[in-house]
């Protein structure tokens, strides 16, 4: 499609939860969809209301408001609003709780797109803040939400095949959250005999295994000089408060929430990366984007012994699997990568290779502008 052509169409992301430069948002689909000459818009909530032009999207933010229920029932406005004055030909949000406004998009007339980014009804069956009793019927609640977003709204984007099962196949494209080529070089950082660390990038709660790797690094007895590096928000905000009475936060380097830049720069001081989960649904069909980005940084990779992942890492050799919520084998792994640097070396090169040639985000993103040329009627 011409940019010429394209320039005069406008598109508008919408979120309520994730932050003005998420990953997937606004580093893939939006500079993506710049690139190719649509005018991108990105509507999102912040800690202070402003306008920024970044990166050839213009990013509008509202107030976040505290706590869960004030986003949920004020922010949420406060992006509708925003959203609806930009009259674009096209709108695609990114949280569920965005589903009524993307119904009242299509009652209006828009083109409007859901893209799911987790598996919605399961993660809800381990959400701590919903009482237990609640759960079940809150998950039956929310997957029947999606199911009428579905069928109602112009489109799905979906991040891993397991959420696009869920929706009807001739509205559903799967846009998986793959990594940027570009943003790793080859052959960054020091040599791996030389890395004292290993690396966890990504949001960092109890079910994602806090306290195990906390656990796993005391474990880590042969090298009393290595630590583990976290890299993400913690949830709820009181967990670094319990996490630091166990043993082994001595050996914790927690960095919070990094940019683009500070992921690359961590994993060049990285000897591994760790994407271990507890055994839930939710998480056993995940494609955590931390792997694809362990990969392309040239790590070997320490991930939950799940199905998916081991496909990945047997495929081309390049981790150790471990099971899940056994810390003294996670703490094994850790060892064995720093016992056998020169092996370990060769473990992230063959992942990197795999990742070149199936998980980067250019074949995505050539998925999602076909599927929004779809939405836009520009193909038959």
């Amino acid at each position: 499609m011409a940019t010429e052509t394209m320039t005069a169409l406008k598109v508008v992301h919408l979120s309520s939860v994730h932050p003005p430069h998420d990953n997937r948002i606004f580093w893939k689909e939006c500079l993506t969809l710049a690139g190719a000459g649509y005018g991108v818009s990105l509507v999102v909530c912040d800690a202070v209301p402003r306008w920024t032009a970044s990166n050839q999207v213009a990013v509008i933010s509202v107030r976040r408001r505290p706590g869960r229920f004030g986003r949920i029932l004020i922010s949420t406005v406060a992006v509708a609003r925003a959203g609806l004055r930009l009259n674009a030909d096209l709108y695609h949000f990114h949280d569920p709780e965005l589903i009524p406004l993307g119904l009242l998009l299509r009652v209006l007339g828009k083109r409007v797109i859901y893209d799911v980014h987790e598996d919605l009804p399961r993660d809800i069956l381990i959400k701590t803040w919903i009482p237990k009793r609640a759960r079940s019927l809150v998950s039956w609640l929310a997957a029947g939400g999606e199911w009428l977003a579905g069928f109602a709204l112009s489109g799905i984007v979906a991040a891993t095949p397991a959420i696009a099962c869920r929706f009807p196949a001739d509205r559903t494209v799967l846009v998986q959250n793959f990594v940027r080529l570009s943003e790793f070089p080859a052959g960054y950082g020091p040599p791996q005999v030389a890395r004292r660390a290993v690396a966890y990038i990504g949001s960092i709660t109890e079910e994602r295994c806090a306290f195990d790797m906390v656990a796993a690094i005391a474990g880590v007895e042969r090298h009393p000089d290595v630590r583990v590096i976290l890299a993400g928000v913690m949830s709820p905000p009181s967990l670094e408060v319990a996490l630091a009475d166990q043993p082994g936060w001595d050996r914790v380097d927690y960095r919070g929430y990094q940019n683009r830049a500070g992921v690359r720069c961590i994993l060049a001081d990285a000897c591994a990366g760790l994407a271990v989960f507890y055994p839930v649904q939710s998480y056993i069909e995940s494609q955590p984007t931390k792997l694809f980005e362990y990969m392309a940084a040239g790590l070997p990779v320490i991930v939950s012994d799940f199905p998916n992942f081991r496909a990945i890492v047997q495929e081309a050799a390049c981790g150790i699997c471990v099971p899940p919520r056994d810390i003294s084998a996670l703490s094994s792994a850790i060892e064995w990568i720093l016992d056998h640097p020169a092996e370990a070396a060769e473990m992230g090169r063959r992942g990197r290779e795999l990742f070149k040639r199936s998980f980067t985000w250019e074949t995505q993103g050539r998925t999602l502008l076909d599927f929004y040329s779809r939405a836009l009627g520009r193909l038959p």
